[in-house]
Order: C-alpha cells, then sequence, then structure tokens
C-alpha cells in the first residue's frame, strides 16, 4: 500500500499490510491477525502530525469511524465524534448546529482521532479544555474504553496516549456550549469582536493561512517544534533570552516562541536536502521535494543545535517519527 499522498510531508512510504477498521468487530479481527503474524499495529491517522518511514515494518490500519452521537444535559451540549471525522469538518458542523468552544481551533489539519494525542491547541484554547473523554480500544484487554478527561493526562502538546500505545483512539466526547461566548485571551486575537461563529472561524481559519503554506504547494506538517516552556527563576538566570517575547502562563511558567528564536537566526526560508523552513513562517519545515524521514531529521538536529548554542534552549519536535 502506497502512503507517500497519506501524509503531510509527502513523504515517500508504503506498508506491506494496511487495514481499515470501524468498529470494535473490525479491530478483533485486525488484533488476531496481529498475533498470528507477530507483527505490531501502526495506526495513521491524515499523517499531519506524523513522519511517516519509507517502509513500515507494522502493520498499518486506519480509522473510518465518520460517526456523531449528540445529546443535552442542560446548558452543555456533548458530542461524540468519530476518529475518522476530518477536524476541520467537524468545526464546520458545529457553526451549523450552534455548538459552540472549538472556534480558536479552526483551520488546525488532520483528524478528529489525532487531536488528544496531541492535545492540539491555538489562540487561547486546547482540546484538553473541552474533552469529555476519550473513547480508546484497549489492545491489551481487548475491549474498548472511555478514559475521562482527569485521567488522561493532558499537558502542553502531550497526552497519555503518546506513552499508553496499547491504546488505538476510536472516538472523543466533547462538552460544548449552545451560546457563543467567544476566548479572545490570545494576542493575535484581542480586541477583536465577532458577531457570530462563524465569523471567528472565518477570522482565525484566515490567520492561519497567512502564517502556514498550502500544503499543496509545500507540503508540511504545521508548527514542527512545541514553543518552550520553563520556570520563571531559569528564564531569569538565561541572559540570552532578555530579547525574546514571552508569555506569562497562569501556573507560574514562561512560554517563549520557538518561531522567534529561528527566525532570529535567519532561518527563515533555509533549505537543505529538499526541507527546509517557510518563508511565511519559521517555525514551519516543509518538505519541497524528494524527501525521506532521515532527511528530516538531518534538518531538525541542525535547527535544534543551533537554538541549543544560541540562546540555551533545547528545542522539542512536536510531530512524531513512525
Amino acid at each position: 500500500m502506497d502512503l507517500t499522498k497519506n501524509n503531510g510531508l509527502n513523504l515517500k512510504s508504503e506498508a506491506s499490510e494496511f487495514f481499515l477498521f470501524e468498529c470494535e468487530k473490525d479491530l478483533h479481527k485486525i488484533l488476531e491477525h496481529s498475533e498470528a503474524i507477530e507483527k505490531k499495529i501502526q495506526v495513521i491517522g491524515s499523517g499531519t502530525n506524523t513522519i511517516f518511514p519509507r517502509h513500515f515494518s507494522n502493520i498499518v490500519i486506519k480509522s473510518t469511524n465518520n460517526n456523531f452521537k449528540f445529546s443535552e444535559e442542560g446548558d452543555i451540549a456533548k458530542l461524540e465524534v468519530g476518529a475518522a471525522v476530518i477536524w476541520d469538518d467537524l468545526i464546520d458542523f458545529c457553526c451549523s448546529k450552534n455548538l459552540h468552544g472549538l472556534e480558536n481551533l479552526a483551520g488546525i489539519p488532520g483528524t478528529v482521532g489525532a487531536a488528544p494525542i496531541q492535545n492540539i491547541g491555538a489562540y487561547g484554547v486546547e482540546i484538553s479544555d473541552l474533552i469529555d473523554y476519550v473513547e480508546c480500544f484497549d489492545t491489551k484487554l481487548k475491549i474498548t474504553r472511555k478514559i475521562r478527561n482527569e485521567n488522561c493526562d493532558f499537558a502542553y502538546r502531550k497526552s497519555l496516549f503518546q506513552v499508553e500505545t496499547d491504546l488505538i483512539v476510536t472516538a472523543i466526547g466533547l462538552k460544548l456550549q449552545k451560546e457563543f461566548n467567544p476566548v479572545l485571551n490570545h494576542e493575535s486575537i484581542q480586541g477583536k469582536t465577532y458577531r457570530k461563529a462563524l465569523d471567528m472561524v472565518d477570522g482565525i481559519r484566515a490567520i492561519r493561512n497567512a502564517k502556514i503554506p498550502n500544503p499543496l504547494d509545500f507540503p508540511n506538517l504545521g508548527s514542527f517544534f512545541k514553543n518552550p516552556i520553563m520556570a520563571k527563576v531559569e528564564s531569569n538566570n538565561n541572559h540570552k533570552l532578555k530579547d525574546l517575547k514571552h508569555y506569562e502562563m497562569p501556573n507560574g511558567m514562561i512560554k517563549f516562541s520557538a518561531g522567534e528564536m529561528l527566525d532570529r537566526l535567519s532561518l527563515k526560508g533555509m533549505k537543505i536536502r529538499n526541507v527546509g523552513l517557510s518563508t511565511k513562517h519559521a517555525l514551519v519545515l516543509t518538505s519541497t521535494g524528494i524527501a525521506a524521514a532521515k532527511d528530516i531529521k538531518h534538518v531538525e538536529d541542525i535547527l535544534r543545535n543551533m537554538v541549543l548554542e544560541h540562546y540555551g534552549v533545547e528545542l522539542e519536535r512536536e510531530p512524531i517519527y513512525l
């Protein structure tokens, strides 16, 4: 199975065994097959936050669960969404049904199933703010489980599902609002007025599109590095950071912009081995031709070493190598 067009960087990739699944019954069959041939299972989504190998040695599977389930509890709207639903399609669905809370996350590429794994976030909101539970198939226990928000170990671009690889995300449960109350704390949207949710969604998408190149023209995974977060004491002791913009977080930590660090090192637009940084945004790594995972890693190491040498900060990658 050729997976070259199934990943955001368009890396040449293939799997000898590839299966689609929709329900628990399908997963039981796939698991039985994997145990019989002694191969592990690798789940993929749309490949917008993962780096594919040239050849997958494991069995590759992908969800086709596009189901929606809706219920109400007073002012709260509860929505269960299948893992295969395209994230931005969910945004449009919620706008059309007057279900609110996800507006800040408009324009993020990928599928619903990937959202809790990375705890996606943008413009002052993280998906963990809205998740009620994550439905998973546990390949060890061979049962479907619903893991409550408080047990998901959510943190900045982190979750339980990055560690517990025996859990396959099959759906998420969201707690949404029936009234539009926009979150406008982020500097990019402070002072803006949105009359309705669709106006905000269009505005957020416009901001993203101005910063991130069209993946059809320049294959990319969006932000490649996480923004560094450190204790205030550590920040104050590092004189190399004094001229950089920073943001004080509610927990007393300080967040810096990885994009600004790369930009100040004049790395925007650089290219090595058909891999480089976008001319639009220094945090977006693009593939501009024939490239492999090893080429991505080569450029990643160069960028991390330059930032470490100049700022004394070790950048952490956001996408995952499979």
